[in-house]
């Protein structure tokens, strides 16, 4: 088996990368102290930027293929499309596109424009987003441009709370991150994986749980969904997919001498 890709019982988790951004970990963070950061002086470049993945994933399961976020899309340039079409994926495969949230960085290949027509990048798929967020962000010009001429494809599908694609593929709401944010819970023969969406997006946010991200719109709620979904992918070893680790994007929560770490498979 390739590093891309991961079995769950009968369900195949490939991993993607629409390429990668380098940010100031103090932009990211910034109610971290120069102290904390010296810690973690390693992780940083030079000149103290932390390196991030814009990361999607794809979940075939009961002969779908359901992809998990868009990534940025052209403006970045990104890369999704070329990175799927290489692991065997086109964008007719894709049965379904669920949005964990819809900040810029995951919705970004929904429409594509070719002789100035606009059209779905996936023209096969229904799309499946999270009501509070639409509700939240129509009005911003990323989803005026990426989500709302789904509404008038008649390709577009609102998600009130915890959501099943298919007998093994949940979604499940984590709110924090923005209100609506979910996450993908996948069971099955008794084997399990999580895509956490931005509910994390930084392994050092792994035993760091207090670090408040710039992006998350409700701080408090964001730290105890953190901590909730991490104490619980620890306890039981559950597989997690984290889209802006740096790919393959694998691994679990581990913990050892009273710390939590990253450990990527």
């Amino acid at each position: 088996m390739t590093d891309y890709k991961v079995s769950v019982g009968d369900v195949t988790i490939l991993s993607a990368s629409d390429g990668t951004f380098q940010r100031h970990g103090a932009d990211l963070f910034p109610s971290v102290t120069d102290a904390e950061w010296q810690e973690y002086a390693d992780v940083l470049s030079t000149d103290g930027k932390l390196t991030t993945n814009y990361g999607s994933f794809v979940v075939q399961s009961q002969g779908e293929n359901i992809l998990v976020d868009t990534g940025m899309g052209p403006a970045l340039p990104g890369r999704l499309l070329e990175d799927l079409k290489g692991k065997g994926i086109a964008v007719s495969d894709i049965t379904t596109v669920v949005l964990t949230h819809l900040h810029p960085d995951h919705v970004g290949w929904n429409i594509s424009i070719v002789d100035e027509r606009i059209n779905p990048t996936f023209p096969s798929a229904r799309y499946r987003v999270p009501q509070k967020d639409l509700e939240e962000f129509r009005k911003s010009p990323h989803v005026q441009e990426q989500i709302v001429p789904l509404e008038n494809f008649g390709v577009l599908d609102l998600m009130e709370s915890e959501t099943s694609i298919t007998s093994e593929v949940t979604m499940v709401p984590t709110p924090g991150h923005t209100s609506g944010h979910m996450s993908v819970s996948i069971s099955s023969r008794g084997e399990r994986a999580f895509i956490l969406g931005d509910v994390i997006v930084s392994p050092l946010q792994v035993h760091e749980t207090a670090w408040e991200l710039t992006f998350d719109s409700d701080k408090e709620q964001a730290k105890q969904t953190r901590e909730t979904v991490i104490d619980e992918l620890e306890r039981n070893g559950i597989l997690v997919g984290a889209g802006h680790f740096l790919t393959p994007s694998f691994g679990r929560f581990v913990k050892s001498k009273g710390r939590r770490y990253w450990q990527g498979i």
